[in-house]
């Protein structure tokens, strides 16, 4: 009986399972880059939308500035921040819970960039992100 030659499927089945290893890893790494980036672009857009309140209705009381942000004001600038990024993200909510804070939620499609001939896969992630107004605060250091 002879042996020969019996090496070369376990190397080629070696070979295959590390390809295979590898494209996961590759598309994985995108997949974790791509929920990144989208957590991202919420916040932003989030913080854009805390940025939206119109001036002439802030009030001072002596301590502090108080604003109200509105719907649609948030709404707004939320969608212009989301439309003008141009990478396939939409704008799925955008509100203000309590007049103080902006809550924008955002979504986006996810296909892997190796193997999706093979496995035609796509994942729609989400990510939501709430912000207020940085309007400063007063000092009493010098």
């Amino acid at each position: 009986m002879s042996e020969r030659g019996s090496l070369l499927p376990m190397v080629a089945g070696l070979v295959a399972l590390c390809g295979i290893a590898v494209v996961g890893i590759i598309d994985s790494t995108d997949l974790a880059l791509a929920r990144t980036s989208l957590q991202s672009t919420a916040d932003m857009a989030a913080l854009v939308g805390a940025e939206s309140f119109d001036p002439l209705t802030a009030q001072f009381d002596g301590t502090s500035l108080a604003v109200r942000l509105t719907n649609p004001q948030v709404r707004r600038a939320a969608r212009a921040f989301v439309s003008e990024s141009n990478d396939g993200t939409s704008l799925v909510s955008a509100s203000t819970p309590d007049s103080v804070t902006a809550r924008v939620t955002v979504r986006s499609t996810w296909t892997p960039p190796l193997g999706n001939q093979f496995f035609p896969v796509r994942i729609q992630l989400e990510a939501t992100a709430s912000a207020r107004p940085n309007i400063g605060t007063q000092s009493d250091e010098g």
